[in-house]
């Protein structure tokens, strides 16, 4: 049976999902990323199953409708401007939307969010612009977004958890197992191989934490009890991404595309776990890392993942000269 939102609970939805409550006073840990508005130039209309790639979504970066990532922007599509001091967006290319400026109201039986009219205007031209979408705001820069096989996929260092004096500790049977509380838990994160213990099965994985308490839940049951007297310890492993200066930090969200032929990696939504350097990152849920350097098997495409899109009506809008505008009134509905 599916669950009834009522008015009111789509009212709060939507203050996360276009991170409308900003106007607090920690956005780090109070609110989502601010959205960023983008155009997009290929001759796509969205469906569920849609994700961004070299052939849907790319932005008018160049003119003719074809895809110009990895190279500036020369059609007048802008750099972000940031909305806020505490936040640098301008590597990437669309508006950068704030969120304490969308008005939420409920209308009939829905619940809309709307923001004011954005204007894009374009100093050359840009080809046929077929639709606009909504992602989280990052900084990744032009020469890592969408650029194929500019990331690269590899193994993550591996922590361990549990010593004789703080154990790891978890009974036969049982789907998890607790951590000393003396024992820190902030490297951990879902998906994580978890391994280096008798009672631990093969290819057993992280699918939840509770970080009050240390108790790390997995996906197969123990085959065994973990406690002092046989092997309190516990190694968890990930894969890193590595893209040179990728600008992003903790808590931005992307799209990672498997390189062709990479049969372990899933190309799916992440977000950003850990920052270790401006060259490396951990995601959450780990990545699953190959062990091959060679292009396409050991490689990744990383993308601003979508979270709202829309084909013109009356499009598209074919722009080619200095001054020609594109204006978007958003409007974002739960019925």
């Amino acid at each position: 049976m599916a669950l009834l939102v009522p008015n009111i609970g789509e009212i709060e939805s939507l203050r996360y999902l276009i991170a409308q409550n900003n106007f607090v006073q920690d956005l780090e840990d109070t609110s989502p990323r601010n959205l960023v508005l983008k155009l997009f130039t290929s001759n796509t209309t969205p469906a569920e199953g849609d994700v961004p790639s070299t052939t849907a979504y790319f932005e008018p970066y160049i003119d003719g409708n074809t895809n110009g990532y990895g190279t500036t922007a020369n059609t007048g599509y802008p750099n972000c401007v940031n909305n806020r001091s505490d936040q640098s967006y301008t590597q990437q290319y669309g508006i950068l939307l704030n969120g304490s400026r969308w008005v939420i109201k409920n209308v009939g039986s829905g619940t809309t969010a709307t923001y004011p009219e954005q204007t894009f205007t374009f100093t050359g031209p840009a080809g046929n612009i077929y639709g606009y979408y909504v992602t989280r705001a990052n900084n990744m820069p032009v020469a890592l977004q969408g650029v194929e096989h500019a990331a690269g996929v590899g193994i993550g260092t591996t922590v361990s958890k549990g010593t004789n004096v703080d154990p790891c500790i978890g009974v036969v049977g049982n789907f998890y197992f607790n951590v000393d509380t003396n024992i820190n838990m902030n490297d951990l994160t879902l998906g994580q191989y978890v391994a280096g213990n008798p009672g631990i099965q093969t290819g057993t994985r992280i699918i939840g934490l509770d970080r009050a308490l240390n108790v790390v839940y997995l996906d197969k049951a123990l085959i065994d009890n973990i406690q002092p007297q046989t092997d309190p310890s516990i190694t968890f492993s990930f894969g890193k991404i590595t893209a040179t200066n990728h600008g992003l930090v903790a808590g931005d969200i992307l799209y990672v595309a498997a390189g062709a032929g990479n049969t372990t990696l899933e190309s799916n939504v992440y977000t950003v776990f850990n920052v270790p350097n401006a060259d490396e990152f951990v995601t959450t849920p780990s990545l699953t890392a190959t062990a091959n350097g060679v292009a396409g098997l050991n490689t990744a495409t990383l993308y601003s993942s979508i979270m709202y899109a829309e084909r013109f009506t009356n499009g598209p809008y074919n722009i080619q000269n200095n001054g020609d505008q594109i204006k978007i009134t958003l409007n974002v509905a739960l019925d």
